[in-house]
């Protein structure tokens, strides 16, 4: 994996900040019913891709900017380095109304699902967000039928808590992984 910047690569993602010229792409993946069942608002938000990419796209992009109001992260367009193609979204995003922890999130096309991407730049997610940002903790949300995700977020390191939490008005399973863990699973 290589880091420049807010850039990250590794052998088969180029994960960097969204620009507005991905919004198209963004439309496509956000309106995929098989998309959006597992994030807010489920397969009925897939009617809303449009409206719901035009939000994400300058607002996920403005995360990176320290210096305005956002926190120096936040999730990355996910680009296939063989072919150039945005094929999703993944990285950190501050949860301020979840006691102010960083979540790791991702979601891809179905056409990229299945392949390793997600645990791929989950990876390199977590390494950014431990030795670059020297974040404390990192967790991630899914929804308990999410079973793509909960095998994501168990192949990373990341331990399930007991329970279901209640967040963004859903039910979920939460996993944490906090830095020391992460070096000691990296050694």
């Amino acid at each position: 994996m290589t880091a420049r910047r807010n850039i990250v690569e590794t052998e088969r993602l180029i994960l960097r900040p969204f620009e507005p010229v991905d919004e198209a792409s963004y439309v496509a993946i956000r309106s995929k019913p098989e998309v959006a069942r597992y994030l807010a608002g489920g397969e009925a938000s897939a009617a809303n891709g449009a409206e719901i990419a035009a939000r994400l796209v300058p607002g996920f992009a403005a995360l990176w900017n320290a210096k305005g109001h956002g926190p120096g992260y936040g999730p990355w367009a996910v680009v296939e380095r063989t072919t150039g193609c945005l094929i999703g979204h993944l990285g950190l995003r501050l949860l301020p109304e979840f006691h102010g922890r960083t979540e790791l999130l991702y979601a891809l096309s179905p056409e990229a699902q299945g392949n390793g991407y997600a645990q791929e730049g989950a990876a390199a997610a977590l390494l950014f967000g431990f030795d670059t940002l020297h974040l404390p903790t990192i967790i991630a949300l899914a929804l308990p039928q999410n079973a793509a995700s909960l095998k994501v977020m168990d192949r990373v390191g990341m331990k399930r808590r007991p329970g279901l939490v209640e967040v963004f008005g859903l039910k979920a399973v939460m996993a944490e992984i906090d830095a020391a863990t992460y070096q000691e699973k990296c050694t």
